[in-house]
């Protein structure tokens, strides 16, 4: 399913219970920021609390060559970038790692096409919304666009209408005082109404 729950500073000791919350929740991919504090650990530690489970664990907020190399060693099995690093990029080639850049104009946009990419992130996409994504397939049906950025479960199926193949879900899966208060109830339960939005509309369709 391609709904990728983002991490970004939370605690280690936080990890494995999301992991868990958002895999009853039905999440299947989860990225993890490099700029969070001790991000190879959470990495690590997210990967053995999936293990067996189908999840796949990446790493976001990828920058530069050595962020790369720190994902990858601590076991990320995908990268993702906030803008459109070619240096990055041809690492990825070269490594066979998947990867999805951030882009924001049309240009960036087509560019992480042809470069294989999974998909572009439009980032930040609550500026742009979904007519922009809707504009953007007219003239180029076949790229794969992930809006990224203040994407609500409501407002998913306004996206998935404009052409989105995938959505990167930050804050809004993770409410504020949720994750510090351990309850990890509410997590499984911003999970699931995610995963409800994607998989009705694509019963609809």
């Amino acid at each position: 399913m391609p709904l990728i729950a983002i991490m970004r500073g939370f605690s280690l000791e936080s990890v494995a219970p999301i992991v868990e919350a958002i895999g009853r929740g039905g999440l299947r991919t989860l990225e993890i920021t490099m700029n969070t504090p001790g991000a190879e650990d959470q990495i690590r530690r997210a990967a053995d609390a999936a293990r067996g489970s189908g999840m796949q664990i990446g790493a976001g907020t990828v920058t530069s060559k050595k962020r790369l190399e720190k994902a990858l060693e601590a076991g990320a099995s995908f990268v993702v970038m906030p803008n459109l690093n070619q240096a990055v990029i041809q690492l990825c080639q070269e490594a066979g790692v998947p990867f999805i850049p951030g882009t924001f104009t049309p240009t960036e946009i087509y560019q992480a096409h042809e470069s294989g990419a999974l998909a572009a992130k439009i980032f930040p996409a609550e500026t742009l919304g979904p007519k922009y994504v809707n504009a953007i397939k007219a003239p180029l049906p076949n790229v794969k666009i992930a809006p990224t950025g203040g994407v609500s479960a409501e407002r998913m199926r306004a996206y998935l209408e404009a052409g989105a193949d995938a959505f990167g879900l930050g804050s809004p899966l993770f409410p504020a005082g949720a994750v510090q208060a351990s309850d990890w109830a509410i997590i499984e339960k911003e999970a699931r109404t995610f995963t409800n939005a994607y998989t009705l509309f694509d019963r609809l369709e």
